[in-house]
């Protein structure tokens, strides 16, 4: 970064630094993204891809400040998600689901990752797999439902009773890209500078 800033001669100082920090902040920030890619394809966690297509590292003006964007499912994820009946994938997670319900985007969202071919649900015969989805005023239990949905309600009922796998795909990477920041913003400034990442949830 000192290099590429070398033919800004006649600068002030504060603006050397900010073009320095800014530069190394951007690179952090693009290899930060590049691990959380690399350990969610070698944990498994892609499902639809959207949570990986989501992550977006932007650098401030002032080059002070790295905001990393991801979706807002992303800690789910990261420290998994306390099942119903169920806490042993994610025995120390703050989050747990309450209830066996999920709402119509989120239906959709299973919908699209079954039909994708990344799911496989064999059994759809539970009569509480079966009650998912048909709480709405006037739908019976004995009303008929195609496969597909029948398979929805199944994987829905199993995640909210087992709860979601805690992965840590979020603290290895952040932890490993980050582990000498502090270090490396010293040394190009020759000031001791603190480390704050802000995360914003899309």
């Amino acid at each position: 970064a000192q290099n590429k800033a070398l033919g800004r001669i006649g600068s002030s100082r504060d603006e050397f630094q900010s073009f320095v920090a800014s530069n190394v902040l951007e690179q952090y920030g693009a290899e930060f993204k590049a691990e959380l890619e690399r350990i969610m394809k070698q944990r498994q966690i892609f499902a639809s891809g959207k949570l990986a297509d989501s992550i977006n590292p932007i650098v401030d003006s002032d080059g002070k400040k790295l905001t990393i964007t991801m979706l807002d499912y992303y800690d789910f994820v990261n420290e998994g998600v306390k099942g119903v009946r169920n806490s042993k994938n994610a025995p120390n997670s703050p989050y747990k689901f309450k209830n066996y319900g999920m709402n119509a985007e989120g239906r959709a969202s299973i919908k699209e990752y079954i039909l994708s071919g990344k799911a496989k649900v064999r059994n759809t015969g539970g009569d509480k797999a079966r009650g998912i989805g048909l709480e709405r005023k006037g739908v019976k239990m004995s009303e008929k439902k195609s496969l597909i949905d029948r398979q929805v309600d199944t994987l829905i009922y199993n995640i909210k009773k087992y709860g979601i796998k805690q992965t840590d795909y979020f603290t290895d990477a952040f932890e490993k890209v980050f582990a000498n920041w502090e270090q490396d913003m010293a040394e190009a400034f020759g000031e001791d500078f603190a480390l704050a990442l802000q995360l914003k949830k899309k």
